[in-house]
């Protein structure tokens, strides 16, 4: 099975309309009531202008969506239907999921949707809790719940980190989707010729209790790894897990890097770090995380391991990424901390960051180019309010 999430574009009214009146009608309401239904809703161009909207092809064909609107604290969710031969194979949970994932990344603080009856247990099994009802004319009992989810950061503190390298087992999605792996990098070479495709490693499962993360690695090639990301991390097993270097200055600030424009992620705003690749692999087959902290703080920033003292360590959950994040403070105030990284890395062949945020308080944080893990964490180290 090949999936892939996208956003939905005009072609789309048809099929989508299709998905949701047989998705409907599949949990058997009477004749008269689903003919009522389809007359009344239908997947237009003014819904797709309106909504925020994820369509899952499988093997090339629409099969599901989900769509929402953002409004001032939250995300509306309106539709989330699933073609009845495409059920019970967790598309509905990776759209909501993803769904959620986009709310967070707009600074939303939960999900807000009006379910439908036979849905109620689905959206209760995965955090959802029913604020009131509304009359419902097909709802066998009258009624519609409205239902909410809270979006909260996903920290937490730990106390260990342990990963392996499973080398028997290849990156299923990689092997099975070897050719259009091969001409989605082509594509993104010739957008960005300065791509280059290594070897990276992704996290495919993991347990954290107790403060002790645990997890199990696989090697794959960075070409592999942008396919699956910008086919919408089409799966809920595999995560990107990477390492990240949270620096504070001697006066309390926060300073991360802004991507350059030669890099895969041009404009995104988030602390020093970087995927994990082979040379972390250490010769008994765990993942040395702690290690690909401090290589990727010297190569973008040029400090080393004498120029800070190691903090709290934290995994952030966000969404398919998984950034593991170490506290380092440096004995410098932040504005001479800005100049000698800007320094260094205008000096490097790779100049990776083409420039340096200073963050003081949450009111640093409003620019849309923050990648949330990076937002959370910053929300929770920084002082509540700027002084008056």
């Amino acid at each position: 099975m090949t999936l892939k999430l996208r956003p939905a574009h005009a072609g789309d009214t048809g099929i989508l309309t299709d998905i949701l009146h047989r998705s409907k009608a599949s949990w058997g309401y009477p004749l008269e009531r689903i003919e009522a239904f389809r007359s009344e809703y239908r997947i237009t161009h003014a819904t797709l202008a309106s909504l925020d909207l994820i369509v899952a092809e499988q093997n090339g064909r629409p099969v599901a969506f989900a769509g929402g609107k953002m409004r001032e604290d939250c995300l509306y969710l309106e539709f989330l239907f699933v073609a009845p031969e495409a059920m019970r194979q967790g598309i509905g949970s990776l759209l909501l999921q993803r769904m959620a994932d986009r709310a967070r990344a707009c600074g939303k603080n939960r999900i807000v949707l009006e379910s439908d009856h036979f849905a109620r247990a689905f959206y209760e099994n995965r955090g959802f809790s029913t604020l009131s009802e509304r009359p419902g004319r097909m709802s066998p009992d009258g009624v519609i719940p409205i239902m909410e989810k809270p979006l909260r950061a996903e920290i937490f503190p730990l106390k260990s980190v342990r990963l392996t390298i499973d080398r028997a087992t290849p990156w299923a999605f990689e092997r099975r989707h070897a050719g259009e792996v091969k001409a989605h990098w082509a594509e993104l070479l010739r957008k960005n010729p300065s791509l280059w495709n290594g070897r990276t490693l992704k996290l495919a499962g993991y347990t954290l209790a107790d403060g002790h993360f645990t997890g199990t690695c696989r090697e794959c090639s960075y070409a592999a790894f942008l396919t699956w990301r910008d086919w919408g991390a089409p799966d809920l097993d595999t995560h990107n897990i990477f390492g990240s270097a949270v620096l504070r200055s001697s006066d309390g600030a926060l300073l991360y890097g802004v991507m350059s424009q030669n890099t895969a992620n041009a404009g995104r705003i988030y602390p020093p770090g970087g995927n994990l690749d082979p040379s972390d692999i250490r010769e008994d087959g765990t993942v040395d995380i702690l290690g690909a902290i401090l290589r990727e703080l010297d190569e973008e920033t040029g400090l080393g391991a004498d120029d800070i003292t190691a903090g709290p360590l934290y995994a952030i959950m966000d969404g398919p990424r998984i950034s593991i994040a170490r506290v380092l403070d440096v004995p410098l105030a932040a504005e001479p901390l800005r100049d000698r990284i800007l320094r260094h890395s205008m000096a490097s062949e790779e100049q990776e960051l083409s420039d340096i945020r200073i963050l003081r308080h949450p009111q640093d944080l409003t620019s849309p180019n923050f990648v949330p893990f990076a937002r959370d964490i910053a929300r929770m180290l920084l002082p509540a309010a700027a002084p008056a």
